[in-house]
């Protein structure tokens, strides 16, 4: 049996909260402290938000392509978001931290994927036709 979009998002954000919960453990190690804030937060935010959306994901009017493609780029840019910010806050001005700025930059284009995504999935449904007799029926003023 397979899972369903909205279990499998609230599955990622839960995983996703558990990160930043643990990243608070190791805040006092990284090379920049705030940035360890900052990584604490993306992911505590990251995994509510993506509880959340996950909520949402049954009302929206995606069809089965769309909502995987959305799961997915949800999902990525989460982890990509929080992993940017440890990877920047562990490393510092080293080479770690370049690859921290790169999946941050991944992680703009996959949001922004998502967001146009979610937008086009809460679309008003179309208007049901009106029926020709309803039409002749209703008195003229």
């Amino acid at each position: 049996m397979q899972t369903s979009v909205d279990l499998r998002l609230a599955r990622h954000g839960v995983i996703l909260l558990l990160l930043g919960l643990l990243t608070g453990f190791v805040i006092a190690r990284f090379h920049d402290r705030g940035l360890g804030d900052a990584a604490h937060l993306v992911g505590l935010i990251g995994g509510f938000g993506t509880i959340a959306l996950a909520l949402l994901w049954p009302k929206l009017r995606l069809n089965r392509f769309w909502s995987e493609t959305g799961l997915w780029a949800t999902a990525t840019c989460m982890y990509l978001n929080w992993l940017g910010v440890v990877l920047l806050g562990a490393f510092g001005d080293r080479p770690g931290a370049r690859a921290g700025g790169v999946l941050l930059g991944i992680a703009i284009w996959l949001s922004l994927l998502s967001a146009l995504i979610i937008l086009f999935g809460l679309r008003k449904p179309a208007a049901a036709p009106v029926a020709e007799e309803t039409m002749s029926a209703a008195p003229s003023h």
